[in-house]
Protein backbone atom coordinates (compact mmCIF):
# COMPACT_ATOMS: atom_id res chain seq x y z
CA UNK A 1 0.00 0.00 0.00
CA UNK A 2 1.19 3.53 -0.76
CA UNK A 3 0.51 5.87 2.18
CA UNK A 4 1.06 9.63 2.38
CA UNK A 5 1.90 11.05 5.82
CA UNK A 6 1.64 14.81 6.34
CA UNK A 7 3.89 16.18 9.08
CA UNK A 8 7.51 15.46 10.10
CA UNK A 9 7.29 16.09 13.83
CA UNK A 10 7.66 13.24 16.31
CA UNK A 11 4.10 11.95 15.69
CA UNK A 12 4.38 11.97 11.89
CA UNK A 13 7.84 10.40 11.85
CA UNK A 14 6.88 7.68 14.34
CA UNK A 15 3.83 6.96 12.17
CA UNK A 16 5.96 6.79 9.02
CA UNK A 17 8.46 4.49 10.73
CA UNK A 18 5.70 2.15 11.92
CA UNK A 19 4.11 1.93 8.46
CA UNK A 20 7.45 1.34 6.72
CA UNK A 21 8.27 -1.41 9.22
CA UNK A 22 4.93 -3.01 8.33
CA UNK A 23 6.08 -3.25 4.71
CA UNK A 24 4.30 -0.30 3.10
CA UNK A 25 5.48 2.51 0.86
CA UNK A 26 5.40 5.86 2.65
CA UNK A 27 5.58 9.37 1.22
CA UNK A 28 6.30 12.02 3.86
CA UNK A 29 5.16 15.61 3.23
CA UNK A 30 6.56 18.47 5.33
CA UNK A 31 6.27 22.20 4.78
CA UNK A 32 9.59 22.91 6.53
CA UNK A 33 12.97 21.82 5.25
CA UNK A 34 13.91 19.77 8.32
CA UNK A 35 12.24 17.36 10.74
CA UNK A 36 10.99 18.64 14.12
CA UNK A 37 10.60 22.21 12.94
CA UNK A 38 7.64 22.99 15.24
CA UNK A 39 6.45 21.59 18.61
CA UNK A 40 8.99 18.73 18.56
CA UNK A 41 11.99 21.04 18.32
CA UNK A 42 12.78 22.02 21.92
CA UNK A 43 10.03 20.60 24.11
CA UNK A 44 10.42 19.57 27.73
CA UNK A 45 12.32 16.36 26.95
CA UNK A 46 10.46 14.34 29.56
CA UNK A 47 8.89 11.00 28.68
CA UNK A 48 6.16 11.03 31.32
CA UNK A 49 4.48 7.64 31.15
CA UNK A 50 3.14 7.89 34.71
CA UNK A 51 2.14 11.57 34.76
CA UNK A 52 -0.65 11.70 32.21
CA UNK A 53 -3.35 13.46 34.24
CA UNK A 54 -5.18 15.81 31.83
CA UNK A 55 -5.21 19.56 32.20
CA UNK A 56 -9.03 19.39 32.25
CA UNK A 57 -9.86 18.31 35.80
CA UNK A 58 -11.92 19.49 38.78
CA UNK A 59 -8.71 20.85 40.36
CA UNK A 60 -8.03 23.03 37.31
CA UNK A 61 -11.66 24.17 37.22
CA UNK A 62 -11.49 25.58 40.74
CA UNK A 63 -8.18 27.28 40.04
CA UNK A 64 -9.31 29.04 36.85
CA UNK A 65 -10.45 32.34 38.48
CA UNK A 66 -7.14 32.71 40.32
CA UNK A 67 -5.13 31.65 37.28
CA UNK A 68 -6.92 34.15 35.06
CA UNK A 69 -6.28 37.05 37.48
CA UNK A 70 -2.62 36.27 38.18
CA UNK A 71 -0.37 37.95 35.55
CA UNK A 72 2.34 35.39 36.29
CA UNK A 73 0.03 32.39 35.96
CA UNK A 74 1.36 29.45 33.89
CA UNK A 75 -2.07 29.30 32.23
CA UNK A 76 -3.17 32.15 29.97
CA UNK A 77 -6.33 32.26 27.84
CA UNK A 78 -6.98 34.89 25.19
CA UNK A 79 -9.51 33.29 22.80
CA UNK A 80 -10.18 36.59 21.01
CA UNK A 81 -12.93 36.58 18.40
CA UNK A 82 -12.35 33.06 17.10
CA UNK A 83 -15.50 30.94 17.34
CA UNK A 84 -13.36 27.78 17.30
CA UNK A 85 -11.31 29.01 20.28
CA UNK A 86 -14.45 29.84 22.28
CA UNK A 87 -15.93 26.43 21.43
CA UNK A 88 -12.72 24.77 22.60
CA UNK A 89 -12.85 26.71 25.90
CA UNK A 90 -16.47 25.67 26.51
CA UNK A 91 -15.66 22.03 25.75
CA UNK A 92 -12.65 22.26 28.08
CA UNK A 93 -14.82 23.50 30.95
CA UNK A 94 -17.30 20.68 30.32
CA UNK A 95 -14.41 18.19 30.42
CA UNK A 96 -13.33 19.36 33.90
CA UNK A 97 -15.27 16.60 35.64
CA UNK A 98 -13.95 13.85 37.87
CA UNK A 99 -15.36 11.15 35.59
CA UNK A 100 -13.83 12.58 32.41
CA UNK A 101 -10.46 13.12 34.11
CA UNK A 102 -10.54 9.54 35.42
CA UNK A 103 -11.45 8.09 32.01
CA UNK A 104 -8.83 10.17 30.20
CA UNK A 105 -6.15 9.17 32.70
CA UNK A 106 -6.97 5.49 32.20
CA UNK A 107 -6.70 5.74 28.41
CA UNK A 108 -3.49 7.74 28.47
CA UNK A 109 -1.83 5.36 30.91
CA UNK A 110 -2.55 2.48 28.52
CA UNK A 111 -1.41 4.46 25.51
CA UNK A 112 1.72 5.59 27.37
CA UNK A 113 2.63 2.01 28.30
CA UNK A 114 2.31 0.95 24.66
CA UNK A 115 4.39 3.93 23.56
CA UNK A 116 7.13 3.13 26.02
CA UNK A 117 7.27 -0.45 24.74
CA UNK A 118 7.42 0.59 21.07
CA UNK A 119 9.92 3.38 21.68
CA UNK A 120 12.14 0.93 23.54
CA UNK A 121 11.98 -1.56 20.67
CA UNK A 122 12.99 1.13 18.18
CA UNK A 123 15.72 2.44 20.46
CA UNK A 124 17.22 -1.04 20.79
CA UNK A 125 18.31 -0.85 17.15
CA UNK A 126 20.30 2.37 17.58
CA UNK A 127 24.07 2.47 17.53
CA UNK A 128 25.14 4.26 20.71
CA UNK A 129 22.99 7.00 22.23
CA UNK A 130 22.47 9.66 19.54
CA UNK A 131 19.19 10.79 21.11
CA UNK A 132 20.57 11.56 24.61
CA UNK A 133 18.24 9.02 26.22
CA UNK A 134 18.38 8.31 29.95
CA UNK A 135 16.15 6.40 32.36
CA UNK A 136 16.90 8.69 35.27
CA UNK A 137 13.54 8.82 37.09
CA UNK A 138 11.23 11.74 37.73
CA UNK A 139 10.31 13.67 40.85
CA UNK A 140 7.20 15.88 40.97
CA UNK A 141 7.26 18.30 43.90
CA UNK A 142 4.30 19.97 45.62
CA UNK A 143 4.46 23.17 47.66
CA UNK A 144 1.02 23.44 49.30
CA UNK A 145 -1.29 21.12 51.17
CA UNK A 146 -4.08 21.23 48.58
CA UNK A 147 -1.98 20.20 45.61
CA UNK A 148 -0.25 17.53 47.70
CA UNK A 149 -3.59 15.99 48.67
CA UNK A 150 -4.67 16.03 44.99
CA UNK A 151 -1.40 14.30 44.04
CA UNK A 152 -1.99 11.58 46.62
CA UNK A 153 -5.46 10.98 45.20
CA UNK A 154 -4.04 10.76 41.68
CA UNK A 155 -1.39 8.25 42.75
CA UNK A 156 -4.10 6.15 44.40
CA UNK A 157 -6.20 6.33 41.21
CA UNK A 158 -3.28 5.11 39.10
CA UNK A 159 -2.13 2.39 41.51
CA UNK A 160 -1.59 -0.86 39.64
CA UNK A 161 -2.34 0.76 36.26
CA UNK A 162 0.99 2.34 35.40
CA UNK A 163 4.64 2.60 36.46
CA UNK A 164 5.49 2.33 40.15
CA UNK A 165 5.18 5.62 42.01
CA UNK A 166 6.45 6.49 45.48
CA UNK A 167 5.02 9.15 47.81
CA UNK A 168 7.86 11.18 49.33
CA UNK A 169 8.08 13.38 52.38
CA UNK A 170 10.00 16.67 52.00
CA UNK A 171 13.07 14.94 53.44
CA UNK A 172 12.63 12.03 51.03
CA UNK A 173 12.52 14.51 48.12
CA UNK A 174 15.80 16.10 49.18
CA UNK A 175 17.43 12.69 49.58
CA UNK A 176 16.25 11.60 46.14
CA UNK A 177 17.43 14.85 44.52
CA UNK A 178 20.10 16.58 46.63
CA UNK A 179 20.42 19.47 44.17
CA UNK A 180 17.02 20.88 45.21
CA UNK A 181 16.90 24.12 47.19
CA UNK A 182 14.21 24.15 49.86
CA UNK A 183 14.44 27.59 51.44
CA UNK A 184 12.46 30.02 49.23
CA UNK A 185 9.36 27.82 48.87
CA UNK A 186 9.47 24.78 51.19
CA UNK A 187 8.19 21.43 49.95
CA UNK A 188 5.03 19.70 51.13
CA UNK A 189 5.84 16.40 49.47
CA UNK A 190 6.64 14.73 46.18
CA UNK A 191 5.95 11.79 43.90
CA UNK A 192 8.94 9.82 42.63
CA UNK A 193 8.66 7.56 39.57
CA UNK A 194 12.01 5.75 39.25
CA UNK A 195 11.34 4.40 35.74
CA UNK A 196 10.61 7.67 33.92
CA UNK A 197 12.87 8.73 31.04
CA UNK A 198 14.25 11.73 29.15
CA UNK A 199 15.56 12.21 25.61
CA UNK A 200 16.06 15.01 23.11
CA UNK A 201 12.94 14.92 20.92
CA UNK A 202 14.56 16.86 18.09
CA UNK A 203 17.40 14.35 17.94
CA UNK A 204 14.91 11.47 17.93
CA UNK A 205 13.18 13.08 14.95
CA UNK A 206 16.45 13.55 13.08
CA UNK A 207 17.48 9.92 13.66
CA UNK A 208 14.05 8.73 12.53
CA UNK A 209 14.21 10.86 9.38
CA UNK A 210 17.75 9.74 8.55
CA UNK A 211 16.90 6.06 9.01
CA UNK A 212 13.77 6.38 6.87
CA UNK A 213 15.70 8.09 4.09
CA UNK A 214 17.63 4.89 3.48
CA UNK A 215 14.55 2.65 3.26
CA UNK A 216 13.32 1.33 -0.11
CA UNK A 217 9.82 2.58 -0.86
CA UNK A 218 10.21 5.73 1.24
CA UNK A 219 10.35 9.26 -0.12
CA UNK A 220 10.12 12.68 1.47
CA UNK A 221 8.89 16.01 0.11
CA UNK A 222 10.48 18.83 2.14
CA UNK A 223 9.60 22.53 1.76
CA UNK A 224 6.22 21.37 0.49
CA UNK A 225 2.80 22.86 1.29
CA UNK A 226 -0.52 21.05 1.04
CA UNK A 227 -2.79 23.11 -1.23
CA UNK A 228 -5.83 20.84 -1.13
CA UNK A 229 -7.36 17.45 -1.79
CA UNK A 230 -8.67 15.59 -4.82
CA UNK A 231 -11.56 13.36 -3.78
CA UNK A 232 -14.47 11.42 -5.15
CA UNK A 233 -17.39 10.21 -3.05
CA UNK A 234 -15.99 8.92 0.24
CA UNK A 235 -12.36 8.48 -0.80
CA UNK A 236 -9.44 10.85 -1.21
CA UNK A 237 -7.51 10.34 -4.43
CA UNK A 238 -4.56 12.68 -4.11
CA UNK A 239 -2.96 15.56 -2.30
CA UNK A 240 -2.37 18.77 -4.22
CA UNK A 241 1.06 20.08 -3.29
CA UNK A 242 3.36 23.01 -3.96
CA UNK A 243 7.06 22.46 -3.42
CA UNK A 244 10.47 23.19 -4.91
CA UNK A 245 9.43 21.56 -8.19
CA UNK A 246 6.21 23.57 -8.41
CA UNK A 247 2.66 22.28 -8.06
CA UNK A 248 1.94 18.57 -8.31
CA UNK A 249 -0.51 15.82 -7.38
CA UNK A 250 0.45 13.10 -4.95
CA UNK A 251 -1.83 10.06 -5.38
CA UNK A 252 -1.87 7.41 -2.66
CA UNK A 253 -3.98 4.55 -1.33
CA UNK A 254 -4.33 6.17 2.10
CA UNK A 255 -3.50 9.48 3.76
CA UNK A 256 -2.50 10.31 7.35
CA UNK A 257 -2.60 13.88 8.70
CA UNK A 258 -0.10 14.12 11.57
CA UNK A 259 0.65 17.82 11.34
CA UNK A 260 -0.20 18.94 14.89
CA UNK A 261 -1.91 22.30 15.16
CA UNK A 262 -2.14 22.54 11.35
CA UNK A 263 -4.37 19.46 11.13
CA UNK A 264 -7.72 21.28 11.65
CA UNK A 265 -6.92 23.74 8.85
CA UNK A 266 -5.88 20.98 6.45
CA UNK A 267 -9.01 18.93 7.08
CA UNK A 268 -11.58 21.73 7.19
CA UNK A 269 -12.09 21.73 3.35
CA UNK A 270 -13.16 18.08 3.64
CA UNK A 271 -15.83 18.91 6.22
CA UNK A 272 -13.91 17.46 9.16
CA UNK A 273 -13.62 19.60 12.26
CA UNK A 274 -11.02 18.58 14.82
CA UNK A 275 -11.30 19.78 18.45
CA UNK A 276 -7.64 20.81 18.46
CA UNK A 277 -6.35 24.18 19.64
CA UNK A 278 -2.75 25.48 19.81
CA UNK A 279 -1.51 25.66 23.41
CA UNK A 280 1.65 27.73 23.41
CA UNK A 281 4.56 26.63 25.57
CA UNK A 282 8.09 27.91 26.15
CA UNK A 283 11.47 26.42 26.94
CA UNK A 284 15.04 27.43 27.73
CA UNK A 285 18.34 25.59 28.17
CA UNK A 286 21.15 26.18 30.65
CA UNK A 287 24.55 24.44 30.54
CA UNK A 288 25.38 22.50 33.69
CA UNK A 289 28.23 24.92 34.43
CA UNK A 290 25.71 27.73 34.98
CA UNK A 291 23.90 25.89 37.79
CA UNK A 292 24.83 25.65 41.44
CA UNK A 293 24.02 21.94 41.18
CA UNK A 294 22.81 19.86 38.25
CA UNK A 295 19.84 17.60 39.01
CA UNK A 296 20.19 13.89 38.36
CA UNK A 297 16.44 13.30 38.19
CA UNK A 298 13.92 14.85 35.88
CA UNK A 299 11.94 17.29 38.06
CA UNK A 300 8.53 18.93 37.77
CA UNK A 301 7.57 21.84 40.02
CA UNK A 302 3.77 21.58 40.22
CA UNK A 303 3.40 25.03 41.77
CA UNK A 304 4.62 26.83 38.64
CA UNK A 305 3.91 24.01 36.13
CA UNK A 306 7.55 23.91 34.98
CA UNK A 307 9.53 20.79 34.04
CA UNK A 308 13.30 20.33 34.28
CA UNK A 309 15.03 17.62 32.23
CA UNK A 310 18.80 16.95 32.34
CA UNK A 311 20.03 16.12 28.84
CA UNK A 312 23.34 15.06 27.37
CA UNK A 313 26.66 14.29 29.00
CA UNK A 314 30.10 15.81 29.40
CA UNK A 315 30.40 19.20 27.71
CA UNK A 316 26.86 18.81 26.34
CA UNK A 317 25.29 18.27 29.78
CA UNK A 318 22.50 20.83 30.09
CA UNK A 319 19.13 21.44 31.71
CA UNK A 320 16.05 21.79 29.52
CA UNK A 321 13.39 23.89 31.28
CA UNK A 322 9.88 24.10 29.85
CA UNK A 323 6.42 25.21 30.84
CA UNK A 324 3.38 27.48 30.37
CA UNK A 325 0.11 26.85 28.54
CA UNK A 326 -1.27 29.78 26.58
CA UNK A 327 -4.38 29.69 24.42
CA UNK A 328 -3.51 32.78 22.40
CA UNK A 329 -3.95 31.59 18.83
CA UNK A 330 -1.20 30.71 16.32
CA UNK A 331 1.27 33.12 17.89
CA UNK A 332 4.91 32.04 18.10
CA UNK A 333 6.31 35.33 19.34
CA UNK A 334 8.56 34.79 22.35
CA UNK A 335 7.33 36.67 25.41
CA UNK A 336 10.45 37.70 27.32
CA UNK A 337 8.46 37.75 30.57
CA UNK A 338 7.76 34.03 30.17
CA UNK A 339 11.43 33.32 29.55
CA UNK A 340 12.27 35.30 32.68
CA UNK A 341 9.75 33.18 34.63
CA UNK A 342 11.45 29.98 33.48
CA UNK A 343 14.87 31.35 34.43
CA UNK A 344 13.60 32.42 37.84
CA UNK A 345 11.98 29.01 38.43
CA UNK A 346 15.37 27.43 37.68
CA UNK A 347 17.25 29.79 39.99
CA UNK A 348 14.82 29.29 42.89
CA UNK A 349 14.97 25.49 42.61
CA UNK A 350 18.62 24.79 41.74
CA UNK A 351 20.48 28.12 42.02
CA UNK A 352 23.02 29.60 39.62
CA UNK A 353 26.73 28.86 39.86
CA UNK A 354 27.34 32.57 40.42
CA UNK A 355 24.58 34.03 42.63
CA UNK A 356 24.96 37.46 41.03
CA UNK A 357 24.53 36.11 37.48
CA UNK A 358 21.42 37.39 35.73
CA UNK A 359 20.99 35.55 32.43
CA UNK A 360 20.29 37.51 29.29
CA UNK A 361 17.85 36.24 26.67
CA UNK A 362 20.64 35.04 24.38
CA UNK A 363 22.13 32.92 27.20
CA UNK A 364 19.04 30.73 27.45
CA UNK A 365 18.22 29.43 23.95
CA UNK A 366 14.63 30.73 24.25
CA UNK A 367 12.00 28.82 22.29
CA UNK A 368 8.24 28.74 21.88
CA UNK A 369 6.04 26.06 20.31
CA UNK A 370 2.37 25.25 19.80
CA UNK A 371 1.09 22.01 21.30
CA UNK A 372 -1.97 20.49 19.55
CA UNK A 373 -4.38 20.08 22.48
CA UNK A 374 -7.90 18.70 22.73
CA UNK A 375 -10.32 19.77 25.49
CA UNK A 376 -10.36 16.35 27.16
CA UNK A 377 -6.68 15.56 26.68
CA UNK A 378 -7.48 12.53 24.50
CA UNK A 379 -5.75 12.60 21.11
CA UNK A 380 -7.53 12.22 17.77
CA UNK A 381 -6.35 8.92 16.30
CA UNK A 382 -8.25 7.12 13.57
CA UNK A 383 -10.35 7.57 10.47
CA UNK A 384 -11.45 11.12 9.67
CA UNK A 385 -15.23 11.22 9.55
CA UNK A 386 -16.79 9.66 6.45
CA UNK A 387 -13.55 9.46 4.46
CA UNK A 388 -12.63 5.80 4.01
CA UNK A 389 -8.92 6.26 3.35
CA UNK A 390 -8.14 9.42 5.33
CA UNK A 391 -6.78 9.21 8.87
CA UNK A 392 -5.61 11.56 11.62
CA UNK A 393 -2.95 11.21 14.29
CA UNK A 394 -2.88 14.50 16.20
CA UNK A 395 -3.96 16.21 19.41
CA UNK A 396 -1.50 14.66 21.89
CA UNK A 397 -0.93 18.07 23.51
CA UNK A 398 1.93 18.30 26.00
CA UNK A 399 2.34 14.49 25.82
CA UNK A 400 3.26 14.40 22.13
CA UNK A 401 6.74 12.97 22.70
CA UNK A 402 5.53 10.54 25.36
CA UNK A 403 2.66 9.15 23.28
CA UNK A 404 4.19 9.27 19.78
CA UNK A 405 5.17 5.65 19.26
CA UNK A 406 2.02 4.27 20.91
CA UNK A 407 -0.19 6.60 18.87
CA UNK A 408 1.58 5.42 15.71
CA UNK A 409 0.88 1.79 16.60
CA UNK A 410 -2.82 2.47 17.22
CA UNK A 411 -3.14 4.46 13.99
CA UNK A 412 -1.37 1.79 11.92
CA UNK A 413 -3.59 -0.97 13.32
CA UNK A 414 -6.75 0.90 12.30
CA UNK A 415 -5.44 1.93 8.90
CA UNK A 416 -4.22 -1.57 8.05
CA UNK A 417 -7.26 -3.34 9.48
CA UNK A 418 -5.41 -5.22 12.21
CA UNK A 419 -6.40 -5.77 15.83
CA UNK A 420 -5.93 -2.80 18.12
CA UNK A 421 -2.79 -3.09 20.26
CA UNK A 422 -4.84 -1.74 23.17
CA UNK A 423 -8.05 -3.52 24.08
CA UNK A 424 -9.32 -0.84 26.43
CA UNK A 425 -8.59 2.09 24.16
CA UNK A 426 -11.81 3.69 22.91
CA UNK A 427 -12.14 4.46 19.24
CA UNK A 428 -10.37 7.80 18.97
CA UNK A 429 -12.40 8.70 15.91
CA UNK A 430 -15.32 9.60 18.17
CA UNK A 431 -13.53 12.88 18.78
CA UNK A 432 -13.97 13.94 15.16
CA UNK A 433 -16.88 16.27 14.46
CA UNK A 434 -18.37 16.71 11.01
CA UNK A 435 -18.39 20.40 10.09
CA UNK A 436 -21.62 21.95 11.26
CA UNK A 437 -22.31 19.01 13.57
CA UNK A 438 -22.80 18.99 17.32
Amino acid sequence: MRIAVVGAGITGLATARTLVDAGHEVVLVERAGIPASAASAQNGGQLSYAFVAPLASPATLWQIPRLMLDPGSPLRVRPGLSAAAWRWCIDFLLACSARQARDTTSVLLSLGALSRERFGAWRAGLDGNPIEFERNGKLVIYRDAGSWRAAQRQVALQAGRGPEQQLCSPLDCLRAEPSLLNDEAPLHGGVLTPSEEVADCERVCRVLADSLAGQPGFEAHWHTDVLGWDHDGERVGALRLRGPAGEQRLPADAFVVASGVAAPRLLAPLGVRLPIAPLKGYSIELPAARLRAMPRLSVTDSAVKVVFAPLGAGERLRLRVAGMAELVGPNLQIDERRIAQLAEATRSLFGFSTPQWRPQLADLRPWAGLRPATPTGLPCIGRAGRWRNLYVNAGQGALGFTLAFGSAAVLAAELLGGPSPLRRLPRMGVHFRPAGGT
